[in-house]
């Protein structure tokens, strides 16, 4: 099994969320470790919507060992008339694989199937769990319909420790801040601009709503936390209005959270909902309402932790942050103390012509392995 060509097959399954379609490309991954004829191998593709799934397979060992987790989805490849190259057909040139997924993270993935591949006659002295999961680029959604469905138990009893294989190249990140992103959605009433009285301008209710907004994000930054700096909630989409002539009956705002541990997005969501009673009772016709996109807790593993040190050895780096949010947080969450450790640099991630290079990818797969000999053997 060939680490390059792997990447390149996973890139030909157009993946992207919405709507997902990740199904095939889990089955594929399943049949592909299938063939490895691994004693003690449960392979299980979990269907949790039409066309949607995750891969969960385990390799059984007399106590729990390691998880390496990868996310199959990837985000739109827009203006594919530009790639250099069509985006999900993974082409080779210069020493870079091009492909929506490459960096983000089909190349990790790969990396790390040809690493479980490399040591398939070992005998394991614990277990190795192998995930890719589906819809991680909104809001995670199939990591968290795994855990609805019991079958993260599986996962937890098997790994002591958890590596998320999105883009660092190969440096040990064991920090990120959570997130939370939600729309808050004014509601007026429509009436003709030549006679505004008779309408509600949902659009200067959301311009209150910011202004108030900007206290609430004045008060976040007054708390600092060690590793992750300040908590930031950023205004990042606002559509509302039909025409020029028409007071606008609905407004929508979009909201970025980057979450420090000290601000939870319980927290964060309530204050925001407070701030709109508080517009309601000073503005008649103020109405507004929160949906909640999504959230995903913070990555605290901390700088002295045993895995960390074992992590930050294998790859001869020390230990960073990163700005962006990832899956590990929620591995962590759920009881498995997490890095990000992947191929790939996070700025290919989400471009025209997103790449890696072969070099990333054989380094994956010598630190994967490096990596199961350790824990696992």
């Amino acid at each position: 099994m060939d680490t390059v060509e792997l990447a390149k097959s996973l890139i030909s399954f157009n993946t992207t969320t919405p709507p997902g379609n990740e199904e095939d490309c889990a089955r594929f991954l399943a049949d592909q470790v299938q063939d490895l004829h691994i004693d003690g191998a449960e392979i299980e593709v979990q269907r949790f919507q039409e066309g949607r799934a995750n891969l969960i397979a385990t390799f059984d060992g007399d106590g729990p060992g390691l998880l390496l987790a990868g996310h199959i989805d990837v985000v739109p490849a827009k203006d594919a008339e530009n790639w250099t190259s069509p985006p999900f057909e993974g082409s080779l040139r210069a020493g870079k694989l091009y492909g929506r997924g490459a960096a983000d993270m089909k190349g990790a993935v790969a990396s790390m199937v040809t690493a479980i591949a490399s040591l398939k006659k070992s005998r394991r002295k614990r277990s190795l769990v192998l995930i890719g999961t589906a819809g991680e680029e909104v809001g995670f959604d199939g990591l968290y319909a795994m855990i609805k469905a019991g079958k993260f138990k599986q996962v937890k009893a098997r790994a002591r420790c958890g590596v998320a294989g999105e883009p660092t190249e190969m440096n040990v990140v064991r920090a990120h801040k959570g997130g939370v992103s939600c729309k808050v959605i004014f509601e007026g009433r429509s009436a003709h601009a030549s006679d505004p009285k008779l309408g509600v301008n949902s659009i200067e209710n959301c311009i209150l709503f910011i202004n108030e907004l900007k206290g609430y994000r004045r008060e976040l930054s007054r708390t600092r936390n060690e590793d992750l700096g300040r908590t930031l909630i950023t205004p990042t989409v606002i559509s509302g209005g039909s025409k020029s002539n028409v007071i606008p009956g609905r407004c929508e705002l979009t909201l970025d959270g980057r979450l420090i541990p000290e601000h939870t997005s319980k927290s964060v969501l309530d204050r925001l909902q407070t701030l709109i009673g508080t517009l309601s009772k000073r503005h008649e016709n103020f109405s507004a309402r929160i949906e909640v996109l999504y959230r995903t807790p913070p990555l605290v593993t901390p700088r002295g932790d045993p895995f960390v040190k074992t992590c930050e050895a294998l790859t001869k780096s020390t230990s960073t942050i990163a700005l962006y949010g990832t899956e590990a947080g929620v591995y962590a969450e759920n009881g498995i103390p997490s890095v990000v450790l992947g191929p790939g640099n996070i700025k290919q991630a989400h471009i025209i012509d997103e790449f890696i290079t072969l070099k990333q990818l054989r380094s994956a797969e010598t630190v994967y392995t490096r990596l199961i000999k350790e824990i696992c053997l």
